[in-house]
Parts: C-alpha cells; sequence; structure tokens
C-alpha cells in the first residue's frame, strides 16, 4: 500500500445550487510538497477546508493517512496543522501567549514555543502584543501555530498572504 497522507473519491461540495466542488480525487504522498492553483472561486479553500473536516462534503470520502476521516477525525487531525486564510490570534496577548493558548490546548511540549517562534523568526518580538504586530508577522505567528505539534502533515491555504 502506499504511503498517502491525503486522498480523495469524488470529492463533492455544493452550496445551494452552485457546484464549488466537482468529485476531486487525490493521491498525495507523504514527504513532499503539493499545492493547488487556480482562480478565485475554483473551490481551493472549500477543498482544504473538508479536508480539515471545517466543512463536510455532500458527496465522496476524504481519508488522511490512509484512514477515513469520518469517524477518526479527532485522531487524524492530531497529526496535522493547518493554516487556513488569516490566523485567528488573541491580539491583547503576546506572540509567546498565543503559542502557549495552543499548546495547552494539544497538550504539546512547552519547549515546542521556542522551536516554532525560531523557525519563523519571531523569537525576538515574541513578547508583543500581536496587535503591534505586522500583517507579515500575524501570519507568521500562524505559521508558528500551525507548526506547533511538529505535524506530520502540514495544510496552508494562502500561507504567503501578507508575509514580509
Amino acid at each position: 500500500m502506499q504511503n498517502l497522507v491525503i486522498e480523495t473519491d469524488s470529492l463533492t461540495r455544493r452550496f445551494q445550487n452552485r457546484l464549488a466542488v466537482d468529485a476531486v480525487n487525490l493521491l498525495v504522498p507523504g514527504a513532499g510538497v503539493y499545492g493547488f492553483l487556480g482562480p478565485n472561486g475554483a473551490g481551493k479553500t472549500t477543498t482544504i477546508r473538508m479536508l480539515l473536516g471545517l466543512m463536510r462534503p455532500d458527496d465522496g470520502e476524504i481519508r488522511l493517512f490512509n484512514t477515513p476521516l469520518a469517524g477518526h477525525r479527532q485522531q487524524l487531525l492530531q497529526r496535522v496543522g493547518a493554516l487556513v486564510e488569516m490566523p485567528s490570534l488573541y491580539p491583547h496577548l503576546t506572540g509567546r501567549e498565543n503559542l502557549e493558548v495552543t499548546r495547552r490546548l494539544l497538550g504539546a511540549a512547552h519547549s515546542l514555543i521556542d522551536r516554532a517562534l525560531d523557525i519563523v523568526k519571531l523569537t525576538a518580538d515574541a513578547s508583543r502584543c500581536v496587535r503591534e504586530y505586522s500583517l507579515g508577522m500575524r501570519q507568521r505567528l500562524g505559521l508558528a501555530l500551525a507548526l506547533l505539534n511538529q505535524p506530520d502533515l502540514l495544510i496552508l491555504d494562502e500561507p504567503f498572504s501578507g508575509l514580509d
């Protein structure tokens, strides 16, 4: 069996009478970098939201790590880091405190905060309130949040949007 991290079979999503995702079949092996390219409204974000269990497909199946997402969502998504559009951050907290909130929810090691901050080059600004961050710094903090738990799969939607 091929080591697939993402597999979809006839993944379909409609919004009222509009077909947003039309029977998408994906086979994504591990240890690679893959991207969706297409114009606005092509269904990229909708597909990503379905892969993350944020939106249910109208038809089709999603498998992550060779396991159906349906019925195993919590177990599978613990292995996934994600950034969909702009990150949701607490502006009154510092960058480090935002990471700490997520670290506690994940039950991750405290040392992973410093690792994530270093990867995205925010260590020097970690003690500043997020409301003082530029758009690019907020996007990098969102990437740090996605990387925090050392995921087996990283799913990013427009990760370079606003990066400085």
